[in-house]
């Protein structure tokens, strides 16, 4: 599998608002790191103001060269979202990263994002931010981006129910999907994308904040299989999007 990273952590020093998020570098090293030592080849690892808006966003941006989000098989970002305070069906999600170019720095998932079609591969989206993918919007927001890719992963909440900056959910998500080598399969044995988010997507975040996978499927027995069984190395076939089956589980 090809895959790529962005993270950003400074978002005060170049004007963007803030806070800052000290622990996104080390997740996405980390994440890198677990998918190397499986055997997986990296495509990006773009930090800080080289994450930009335009690597999210299905006008070109996101197959750009030097980084799009759909080049890779699997992507992680690790950055900024935001939350609504409660969200509603029509509340839109966002990613929000401090780009030197490639803005607006504000991603409406909804509206911009489109994973898989084209010459898009992205198979398996992972967003580690804040509230990007809220349970009571998913139909307005995610189910449209779903254009062949398979399962997406991220967080609900509200700006006091939130998850917090925190290496470890990255690191562990890699660990647990990777698929990883000899002794160290023993230590991390692969758990499907769905079960893997599950146990570590409520890693260090407020009390009332949800982990979300989301799957879509031909029909409702694909999706559910899918969102349930779908490993990153299962070498699947893109989805039909007829169906869309979603869990959480909440901290």
């Amino acid at each position: 599998m090809r895959y790529s990273t962005g993270g950003v952590r400074d978002y005060v020093p170049n004007g963007c608002g803030g806070p800052d998020l000290p622990e996104t570098i080390t997740e996405v090293r980390a994440f890198q790191a677990w998918y190397g030592l499986a055997g997986h080849s990296s495509v990006s690892t773009w930090e800080n103001g080289d994450v930009w808006g335009s690597d999210f966003r299905d006008d070109g941006g996101d197959l750009d060269p030097s980084g799009g989000s759909e080049l890779p098989d699997v992507y992680l970002f690790a950055g900024h979202g935001s939350c609504q305070n409660p969200p509603a069906a029509t509340s839109p999600d966002f990613l929000v990263v401090c780009g030197n170019f490639g803005t607006p720095n504000t991603v409406n998932i909804g509206n911009s994002s489109r994973w898989g079609n084209g010459r898009g591969t992205l198979q398996f989206m992972f967003v580690d931010a804040s509230c990007p993918m809220d349970l009571v919007s998913l139909a307005n927001n995610w189910f449209p981006v779903f254009q062949g890719l398979h399962v997406a992963t991220g967080h609900s909440g509200t700006s006091r129910a939130d998850a917090l900056d925190s290496a470890a959910r990255g690191s562990q998500l890699a660990a647990r999907t990777a698929g990883l080598p000899g002794v160290l399969s023993w230590l991390f044995p692969q758990q499907s994308v769905g079960d893997a988010w599950m146990d570590v997507g409520t890693i260090d975040v407020q009390s009332g904040c949800s982990a979300v996978a989301l799957a879509v499927g031909a029909t409702q027995a694909d999706a559910i299989d899918r969102r349930e069984n779908e490993r990153v190395t299962d070498n699947r076939a893109d989805p039909v999007a007829n169906w869309a089956a979603w869990r959480w589980r909440t901290g």
